[in-house]
C-alpha cells in the first residue's frame, strides 16, 4: 500500500460483505450485523466512489449474479472472505472462551470484529492497530458509528515502528493478560521477515497461552489475475506458506493449535498458533 492511501483491498472486502450477505444461505452464517456496519463504516468513511449508490447496487440481485460468475472463474473469491470472517469471528470468542481479558486485530482494515463484539464483552480491551493512511479514516468512521468504550484505534506505521513500542503508548493494554490477536488478509504483504517480526513483537506483548488467529497465502505463484490486479493497487503479495511449512513462517515462540483451508478460496488458509512460555519464545 502506498503511503497516505486508505487500503482499496479493505474498502472492497469490507463491500463483498454486503454483498455476500445477500446470497441465499449466506445471512445466517456471516457474524450478525457485519454486513449491516460495513456498510455503515464504508458510508461514514466517505471514500469515492463507496457512496450510498453503490451500497444499494451491492445489494442487487444482478450484483450477487456477477459474484456468482467471479466465483466460476475463481473459486472463493467471495465466498471464501466470508469464510475467514466466520473463522476469525469464532477464534477471536474462542480466546475470550479461554480466558482472554483483551483483544488486538493488526491491520484492521474496515472489519467491523471490534465494533460489534465490544458491547457484548465490557470485560474484555478491544483494540485495533492500522496503518495512519486508513486507521485515520477508520477511526472518523467509527467515531460517527459509536465507538464502544472499551475499544481503542491506534494509527501506526509497524514497517517503521514496531508493534511493542506502539501498544506501550496506549493505555489499555497490558502485556501481562492473555490475549486474542488478529491478522487477517495481512500476513500476505509482509516480506518473510516481517512476518517472523511480527509475532516475535506479539509474542513479547501478551501473555503465556495467547493465541494469534491469522490468515496465509499457499503459494505466490497462483492466482495470476489477483497479483496482478493487487499489484496494480500498490499492494503486492509478499509472502506465502504451505500448513506444513507454518512453524517456520510465523517463527519461534508459537505453536500451531489449528488449521483450516480457505472453503473453496484455494489460495490461502487459515490458521491459530498459542503462545509458549517467554523463556522458550526466542531461538537459542
Amino acid at each position: 500500500m502506498e503511503y497516505g492511501q486508505v487500503s482499496q483491498t479493505a474498502l472492497k472486502v469490507a463491500t463483498t460483505m454486503i454483498t455476500l450477505n445477500q446470497k441465499p444461505g449466506w445471512r445466517n452464517r456471516l457474524p450478525e450485523g457485519l454486513a449491516e456496519l460495513s456498510e455503515q463504516l464504508i458510508l461514514a468513511a466517505g471514500i469515492y466512489p463507496y457512496t450510498s449508490r453503490l451500497m444499494r447496487a451491492s445489494k442487487r440481485a444482478w450484483a450477487v449474479r456477477l459474484s456468482d460468475l467471479g466465483e466460476s472463474f475463481q473459486p472463493g473469491t467471495f465466498e471464501g472472505l466470508g469464510e475467514r470472517k466466520i473463522f476469525m469471528n469464532e477464534q477471536v470468542l474462542a480466546a475470550i472462551a479461554a480466558g482472554a481479558t483483551q483483544v488486538l486485530v493488526v491491520g484492521a482494515g474496515f472489519d467491523t470484529l471490534c465494533l460489534r463484539l465490544a458491547p457484548l464483552y465490557p470485560g474484555v480491551q478491544f483494540v485495533e492497530v492500522d496503518h495512519p493512511a486508513t486507521g485515520a479514516v477508520k477511526a472518523r468512521a467509527v467515531a460517527q458509528v459509536g465507538q464502544p468504550g472499551n475499544m481503542t484505534l491506534i494509527a501506526a506505521d509497524l514497517g517503521a515502528q514496531p508493534l511493542s513500542q506502539a501498544l506501550a503508548d496506549c493505555a489499555v493494554w497490558n502485556p501481562e493478560r492473555r490475549s486474542g490477536i488478529v491478522a487477517e488478509g495481512l500476513l500476505y504483504y509482509l516480506a518473510p521477515e516481517s512476518v517472523h517480526s511480527l509475532f516475535q513483537e506479539a509474542a513479547a506483548c501478551t501473555a503465556l497461552d495467547s493465541r494469534f488467529a491469522f490468515s496465509h497465502l499457499t503459494g505466490l505463484s497462483q492466482h495470476g489475475f489477483a497479483r496482478a490486479a493487487l499489484q496494480l493497487f500498490g499492494e503486492p503479495w509478499l509472502s506465502a506458506s504451505t500448513v506444513k511449512e507454518l512453524p517456520g513462517y510465523i517463527g519461534p515462540g508459537w505453536q500451531v493449535i489449528e488449521t483450516r483451508a480457505g472453503g473453496n478460496r484455494d489460495l490461502e488458509g487459515f490458521a491459530v498458533a498459542e503462545s509458549y512460555p517467554r523463556s522458550c519464545r526466542l531461538p537459542p
